[in-house]
């Protein structure tokens, strides 16, 4: 925020170029790109807005975990906030230091965050909205901040000043803008937050004007991650302080300013403000414009209490058992149940762009049959993620075909809209049948083969004869388990033949073979030698020979 005079110069000066905003109605929005770099590029959006479109590092950018990542620190307002309060302290090494913070003012402005951010958690009380501070005093740098010019016109000193605050809490590796992520999202995790931001807090209190030398007081990046505020923010003085705290707070949730005149589109809905409201966005008055309440993720079409964006619906996956059918009866299963988010509609540039989700996985459960359902165990022993592994293992079932459900339910109470599902047979295989039959005969001439085997289930069995001849039987039944069943062949050249012989039951779980070995035995006389041809010239020796030694040549 700026004085109202130095203001409407700046409205005039950005008004030069413009930008669409949105995907609904196109709309114009100023836009003066102030700061170009290989790290990205400074817009300003209006009288205290910017917006800093990055180079995004790969290796921080999210994969598929549908939680909030690096870019994600304030995608809506739903849910829990960490608040990192940066008190800038000058320590004289650069330039004079001219302003000090004592405890009544970082009181002061304690108390002005607090109640700002207590009044944002009551204009909503179904978004579940708190939030947690991280306070920091006396946080050095080298520069007075309030002497130089703010970012809305030139982020020089800015850029200075944020880096060494960072380093000084540990945070000094890349550029302002990096350590200041770094501190927001460890500050998230440390916190325990869904999001989070940094709010880096000016003394002005010896300041004649109390704002920046180029008359700006107040201003936030679109979307986060950090505000900037003096303690005397210009004419609203530190008592109005929760007001312009408030207003800033919007700016990180991505709601826009409702005083330039422009329809702007934002929001991870995809909402358009309104203009001239005269409510937060507008004038500062603690009061929320539909448009605004939107574009911070409010909305509840369906009227159950839940916000949209998270009134989502798990998906489950159960891994298929892998031996099926399965002759163990109680059967050990796992499978991953994952979160799925409301899709990010956000038309700025500003935006990662990603779908996130802050609910998490708050069981799984099975059954089989359409029975009763159980809690299945999750993978780490707690559900409290958006993407959790989880197992379990049956009661031992009986012989048959079963279904194997699972559901999950998510943390607002919302279970998938489909379980998944696997079917699977519990059956133990045929024992090894019994083969019995001729193991020696004659070519060309038909012999019978026995056989039966054991069912544990006492299933119907089926019986398969491979005759090592390249043919089979097929599979022949069904028959009752333990009763004989024959099966006939014949084999049409001599030689030795391994009969094998298998049992299927109903449900298709085959037994081992067994084997019998029968052999077609070869002539000894009548192999093309010179005997054979001395009796087919002699008729009555022939007929004398094959009487006396029929079973060697047949």
């Amino acid at each position: 925020m700026k004085k109202k005079v130095i203001g409407l110069c700046m409205l005039l000066f950005i008004c030069a170029s413009t930008i669409p905003y949105g995907t609904g109605a196109q709309v114009n929005t100023p836009d003066t790109t102030i700061v170009s770099s290989s790290s990205g590029q400074i817009q300003v959006l209006s009288n205290d807005l910017l917006c800093y479109l990055e180079n995004r590092d790969s290796e921080k950018s999210r994969t598929d975990d549908p939680t909030p990542g690096y870019y994600d620190t304030s995608e809506y307002l739903i849910g829990s906030v960490g608040v990192g309060l940066i008190f800038l302290e000058s320590n004289g090494a650069i330039d004079p230091s001219t302003e000090n913070w004592d405890s009544t003012e970082t009181t002061n402005v304690q108390n002005q965050i607090n109640q700002a951010m207590t009044w944002w958690c009551n204009q909503n009380i179904y978004a579940g909205l708190n939030y947690v501070l991280d306070v920091h005093t006396a946080v050095p740098t080298s520069y007075e901040p309030i002497i130089h010019p703010s970012a809305m016109t030139d982020p020089t000193y800015e850029k200075l000043w944020v880096s060494e605050a960072m380093a000084s809490l540990g945070y000094s590796s890349g550029d302002w803008m990096q350590r200041t992520r770094d501190y927001v999202n460890a500050m998230r995790t440390a916190k325990g937050t869904d999001w989070a931001l940094t709010v880096f807090l000016v003394d002005s209190s010896v300041d004649i004007g109390g704002d920046f030398s180029d008359g700006y007081f107040a201003y936030a990046y679109l979307g986060g991650p950090y505000i900037v505020m003096t303690y005397d923010n210009d004419g609203w003085g530190i008592s109005c302080m929760n007001q312009v705290m408030a207003h800033e707070f919007g700016h990180i949730f991505w709601a826009t300013d409702e005083y330039d005149g422009y329809t702007e589109y934002s929001g991870y809905l995809n909402a358009a403000d309104v203009e001239g409201s005269g409510c937060l966005m507008d004038t500062n008055v603690l009061s929320l414009s539909t448009g605004t309440r939107l574009q911070v993720g409010w909305r509840d079409t369906d009227g159950d209490t839940i916000q949209d964006i998270i009134d989502t619906f798990p998906e489950t996956v159960l891994n298929p058992y892998p031996q099926d059918p399965s002759p163990i009866p109680a059967l050990s299963y796992t499978g991953i149940a994952t979160e799925i988010p409301y899709p990010n509609n956000n038309p700025q540039p500003g935006c990662a762009g990603n779908d996130v989700t802050i609910n998490n996985i708050a069981c799984v459960f099975w059954r089989f049959d359409g029975g009763g359902w159980s809690t299945a165990a999750p993978s780490d022993g707690l559900y409290n993620q958006a993407v959790e592994s989880y197992s379990f293992t049956t009661i031992p079932l009986p012989h048959g075909t079963h279904l194997i459900e699972t559901m999950t339910l998510n943390s607002v109470s919302n279970f998938d809209a489909t379980p998944a599902s696997d079917t699977i047979t519990i059956d133990v295989p045929p024992h090894t049948p019994t083969i019995t039959g001729t193991v020696e005969g004659k070519p060309n001439q038909q012999y019978m083969y026995t056989t039966s085997a054991a069912d544990p289930d006492g299933d119907p069995l089926y019986y398969w004869f491979d005759w090592d001849d390249g043919t089979n039987s097929g599979w022949l039944g069904p028959f009752p388990p333990g009763a004989p069943v024959n099966a006939n062949h014949s084999w049409s050249a001599k030689g030795s033949y391994e009969v094998k012989v298998k049992a299927k039951d109903f449900f298709s779980m085959e037994s081992p073979w067994a084997t019998l070995d029968v052999t077609m035995p070869k002539s000894l006389l009548f192999d093309g030698s010179f005997l054979q041809v001395f009796l087919r010239n002699h008729p009555l020796l022939s007929y004398l020979f094959s009487f006396l030694f029929s079973p060697l040549i047949e």
